[in-house]
């Protein structure tokens, strides 16, 4: 039986608007006791506890949190049906009932601010809930992965209100949480290489510490070789940037040597894509048509996979990719028909060829 009393004391005593201090007092114990209590180093003695439950007027057992175990068991299922279901107003539903059912649970939290970000328009009452949630991480939660991963939600919803004047948030506010975050040096990626030979799942982590280097390289390197150039100052020659691309796919496709590119699908799918359009900018439709070809097949292959497969690269072999790692409602060939059709710079001349139909019928 898990017990939770640490967090439990320090719930209760934040919702009494309690320090450790006023609490010691009410105990006649030290602020260090407190404070030990609630890091879990130490526990009250267990005399103390009836006492303590009724200052906070619950029971014992509440206290403990003895009947938390079914409550874990249902916020486990409920969180996993949330993150793998496609439906973005049944991912609301789900939220929302368990943040009313479970109002202090940050992983809960963390969620349902980021449906606010992604899902809710921006108006003053919502950006106030989702200042709010994340003071409330940022002061009480005390896993990383949920403080950072809440910075990121607040990065991409200061990054939009930035581009609106009305708004009073400007790009430095934005800058102000990027700033707050780890550097990649100060992450577990750093470390992976200190687990022994033979350790237990330690082949699985390395490699899932290779992709995300890879992914986290190609998404800096894409946004500013390839979509920055239509915008910042630098600019890159078409042929270079061509060239860099056809290099980095040369390198992904000789690590995912079997034609399963994990959780760089989308990277490897949409790199196609890149090439394409700077084909087709240079005016060379035939390579234009090529690469978008080669796009919507890895789409199409990618689509009819099944949710979880195994990898038989040589550096990846026997790692287990789960697509729903991109996200639970990425559909491939949903997205590039969108690229294809709408956001990609293609004449009306080139989209009314046949080749250019045969790849939208492939995709419907």
């Amino acid at each position: 039986m898990t017990i939770y009393l640490s967090e439990n004391i320090k719930r209760l005593r934040l919702e009494k608007e309690l320090t450790q201090e006023t609490l010691s007092e009410f105990l006649g114990v030290t602020a260090q006791s407190v404070s030990n209590w609630e890091r879990g180093e130490s526990y009250p003695d267990i005399t103390m506890l009836p006492e303590i439950a009724g200052f906070f007027k619950v029971s014992v057992d509440e206290l403990l949190g003895v009947n938390r175990a079914e409550d874990e068991a249902e916020i486990i299922k409920e969180l996993e049906a949330y993150d793998n279901i496609l439906d973005k107003k049944s991912k609301q539903e789900i939220i929302n009932r368990l943040k009313e059912k479970f109002p202090n649970d940050f992983r809960i939290l963390l969620r349902y601010m980021a449906c606010l970000v992604h899902f809710k328009e921006n108006t003053p009452e919502n950006v106030a809930k989702i200042i709010a949630i994340y003071e409330n991480i940022k002061q009480n939660c005390n896993n990383d992965k949920i403080r950072i991963s809440a910075k990121r939600h607040m990065a991409e919803l200061y990054k939009g209100l930035s581009e609106k004047e009305e708004s009073g948030i400007t790009f430095e506010d934005c800058e102000k949480i990027i700033k707050e975050m780890p550097r990649m040096r100060d992450g577990q990626e750093m470390f992976c290489f200190y687990y022994p030979k033979n350790y237990p799942n330690g082949d699985e982590i390395i490699m899932n510490t290779l992709e995300e280097q890879f992914l986290l390289l190609n998404t800096v390197y894409s946004h500013y070789f390839h979509y920055n150039s239509f915008s910042c100052d630098r600019n890159f020659s078409d042929e270079w940037v061509i060239s860099a691309f056809k290099t980095e796919l040369d390198f992904l496709n000789f690590v995912y040597d079997d034609g399963h590119y994990g959780k760089m699908w989308r990277t490897v799918i949409y790199n196609y894509g890149h090439l394409g359009v700077r084909y087709f900018k240079l005016g060379d439709t035939v390579n234009a048509l090529e690469n978008f070809r080669k796009m919507c097949d890895l789409a199409i292959k990618f689509d009819n996979m099944d949710r979880i497969t195994t990898m038989h690269s040589v550096m990846f072999e026997g790692n287990k990719f789960d697509k729903h790692t991109l996200g639970s409602s990425y559909i491939a060939k949903t997205h590039i028909k969108e690229l294809l059709t709408e956001k990609y710079p293609l004449s009306e001349d080139f989209k009314a060829s046949d080749g250019f139909k045969e790849l939208l019928y492939k995709l419907s």
